[in-house]
């Protein structure tokens, strides 16, 4: 039995299901015959209107006038005055496009004037911040070949200095130690100078004694002095800063001194490290022909034979002339290295010259490209001038001072030394 509740349908009076139908045209408001006209909305207005129509003749009509004293009709600052007119104004020039060096902007610290620039030169690079804080402007280098020096006194320089090289040898060790040092601390006076000049601040004393201290430790003490003098340089030279003795730009001037120390006395530090031992006098003049046979050959050949240029940071170098210098320092340390004690022990044994003259064919010109790198980023020609138609010390020995670690490591490897 079906208890669930009956639900009678419901009808809504005046919407029949046969009337509920739509009918296209015929309007469920009215009793209307259908018809297939559109509904009113839908027909086009009778009138057109212009928006011209809602304005009056004489241009449009705002909501409100705002008075003239109103903050919002008033100009944002006085152009009057000098200073911020200035600031906008342009001085053209008739026939020139640079602008006036006397040009400060209000609110800003004035630079430091340039000096005027030569008639036939190029235009200083962007400025560098120096170690004081303040700008150092970049200076055209003219490279660092032999290009424009003085031939005939390059070569009486060299045979001088030469001369005093191998008279130091003969002397022995000590002697020769002793006049490294010298040379040594007069590299890092021209590169502590150099870099004064370009803006930086070194500790130049520190670095200089720092310098002499590892070549003649390394000497005395052999290995073990390195790194303590190293360490004691370090804490010397935070303590230069730290007290007063220099305050400007310390983290800078901190690095190059470092550097300074450890390019020139830490790669000059070999020389003592190989006049230590029995040996140590033939395997400096090993490095010493290598370096020289680099050198001159470079030099040569280049002139010679050279017409690709070598690298930005030297252009003046070329390609022949580097892969010349190579060859010949290779053949000279083989040819002539192979007679010298440790590394011809016996006649025609060129096995461990040969093995030198590789590493020195490829360390020597890494010397000489990066001192041209460090000059030329201090826009300088020379690191001094010491040496006539050669420049400075370091610009002689900056191949020598890779190959010392070369010749030292080479030894070592080979078991040269004779302890």
């Amino acid at each position: 039995m079906n208890d669930q509740p009956k639900f009678e349908e419901i009808r809504i009076l005046g919407l029949e299901a046969s009337e509920d139908e739509a009918t296209p045209g015929r309007s469920v408001f009215e009793n209307e015959e259908p018809n297939n006209e559109l509904p009113p909305w839908t027909a086009p207005p009778e009138t057109s209107t212009s928006i011209d129509d809602h304005w009056e003749d004489d241009g449009p009509r705002w909501a409100d006038d705002v008075p003239a004293e109103h903050e919002s009709q008033q100009p944002v600052g006085d152009l009057s005055d000098s200073s911020a007119a200035s600031f906008f104004e342009e001085e053209a020039t008739q026939g020139s496009s640079q602008i006036s060096g006397d040009f400060n902007p209000p609110l800003l610290p004035p630079d430091e004037p340039l000096p005027p620039l030569p008639a036939n030169d190029s235009p200083s690079p962007d400025p560098i911040q120096d170690g004081r804080g303040g700008k150092r402007r970049g200076r055209k280098s003219n490279g660092s070949s032999g290009e424009g020096r003085n031939i005939p006194i390059a070569i009486v320089t060299g045979l001088a200095l030469g001369v005093l090289i191998l008279v130091s040898f003969y002397l022995g060790s000590g002697v020769t130690v002793a006049i490294a040092t010298c040379f040594l601390v007069l590299a890092a006076a021209e590169f502590f100078m150099a870099v004064r000049r370009a803006g930086y601040q070194p500790a130049s004393l520190l670095g200089i004694v720092a310098v002499a201290a590892l070549n003649l430790g390394a000497y005395w003490r052999f290995e073990a002095a390195v790194p303590l003098i190293l360490l004691l340089t370090v804490l010397f030279t935070f303590l230069w800063y730290f007290t007063g003795v220099d305050r400007e730009a310390p983290m800078i001037n901190i690095s190059v001194t470092m550097f300074g120390v450890l390019y020139i006395g830490m790669m000059g530090s070999f020389v003592g490290l190989m006049l230590k031992d029995v040996n140590g006098v033939g395997m400096m003049l090993a490095a010493v022909i290598a370096t020289v046979g680099y050198d001159v050959g470079g030099l040569v050949i280049g002139r010679i034979a050279g017409r690709t240029p070598l690298a930005a940071v030297s252009p003046n170098k070329t390609m022949e002339g580097l892969i010349g210098g190579m060859a010949v320092s290779f053949a000279v340390t083989v040819l002539i290295t192979g007679q010298i004690t440790p590394f011809g022990d016996s006649p025609g044994d060129l096995g461990s010259a040969f093995v030198l003259g590789v590493v020195a064919a490829l360390v020597a010109p890494l010397g000489d490209l990066c001192e041209s790198m460090i000059k030329r980023d201090l826009g300088i020609k020379d690191m001094g001038s010491i040496l006539p138609g050669h420049g400075g010390l370091l610009d002689r020995f900056d191949a020598l001072l890779f190959v010392l670690p070369a010749t030292y490591y080479t030894a070592r490897l080979l078991n040269l030394f004779g302890g």
